[in-house]
C-alpha cells in the first residue's frame, strides 16, 4: 500500500522538506541516532505524500513557505515515529531484530520528541501554529487507537495535514474544514483494499475542494488522487 513511485506527485514539496529535514541537529552517535539517520530518507516514509500534502495545501492558500516547512516536516517525523511505534509489537520487524526493543524504543521516543521540537522552529505566526500542534497531536493519538493494518487509521493524519497547512497560510474555518474532510477521503482511499471504492473515495475528495481552490492547485491535488488510485490498483 505504500509503494513508491517514480511518478510520486510533489516532487518539489518533498525535496523542501529534505532539505529542511536535512537541517534538524540531533546527535546521531548513539544506536538510537543510528535508526533515526537511516528512517530519515523519504524511501522509509509510510507515506511518502502526507507532509507534502501540508505545503501544496499552504501554497493553495497563498501561505509562506517559510511558516508550513517546519509542519510538514513534523509530520514527517510522526510518520517515521509511527512506523517505530507499529513495529514495537511484531518481533519479527527488522529494527528489533537489528537493534533490539530496547533501542528502537528510544529512536521512536526520539522522533517524537523531534516532531513536536519542530513544530516550535521559525514561528511567525504562534496561534497557528499551536493549532497545528493541538491539530497533529489528536491525530497520532487516534491512530495510535486504532490497529495496524486498519483501512481507517491514516485518514486522522491526512486531515490533520491538510487542515494544518490551509490554518498555518491563514485560511478560514469554514475552508480548513473542506480540506479537512478531503484529507479525511484521501486518507481512506489509501487505506481501501477495493479499486472502485479508491476511486470512489478520492473523487469525493476532489469535490470537497472545487470551490476552494484554484484549477491548477486543483490539477495537482487531482494528480495525488490519480496516483493513489494506479498504486492500489
Amino acid at each position: 500500500m505504500n509503494r513508491l513511485s517514480e511518478h510520486l506527485p510533489l516532487s518539489g514539496q518533498r525535496t523542501s522538506i529534505q532539505r529542511y529535514l536535512a537541517g534538524i541537529v540531533f546527535s546521531f552517535d548513539s544506536v538510537a541516532g543510528r535508526i533515526i539517520e537511516e528512517r530519515m530518507p523519504v524511501e522509509s516514509a509510510r507515506d511518502p505524500l502526507r507532509p507534502s500534502l501540508v505545503l501544496w495545501a499552504s501554497d493553495a492558500n497563498g501561505g509562506d513557505r517559510r511558516e508550513a516547512l517546519p509542519v510538514a516536516a513534523a509530520f514527517a517525523l510522526f510518520d517515521r515515529f509511527m512506523l517505530l511505534h507499529d513495529e514495537l509489537g511484531d518481533d519479527s520487524a527488522e529494527s528489533i531484530g537489528r537493534w533490539g526493543l530496547g533501542q528502537t524504543l528510544n529512536a521512536g521516543d526520539a522522533f517524537y520528541a523531534l516532531a513536536f521540537r519542530t513544530l516550535a522552529r521559525d514561528v511567525g505566526d504562534p496561534a497557528r501554529r499551536l493549532e497545528a500542534a493541538r491539530l497533529v497531536g489528536q491525530a497520532v493519538l487516534e491512530a495510535i487507537e486504532a490497529r495496524p493494518g486498519d483501512a481507517e487509521r491514516d485518514a486522522p493524519m491526512t486531515a490533520a495535514a491538510l487542515r494544518a497547512g490551509a490554518l498555518v497560510a491563514g485560511a478560514s474555518p469554514l475552508v480548513a474544514a473542506a480540506y479537512s474532510r478531503a484529507g479525511t477521503l484521501l486518507g481512506l482511499a489509501g487505506g481501501a483494499e477495493d479499486v472502485q471504492d479508491v476511486r470512489r473515495l478520492t473523487g469525493e475528495a476532489i469535490a470537497a475542494l472545487r470551490r476552494h481552490a484554484t484549477a491548477a492547485d486543483l490539477a495537482v491535488f487531482e494528480e495525488v488522487a490519480e496516483y493513489l488510485a494506479r498504486r492500489d490498483a
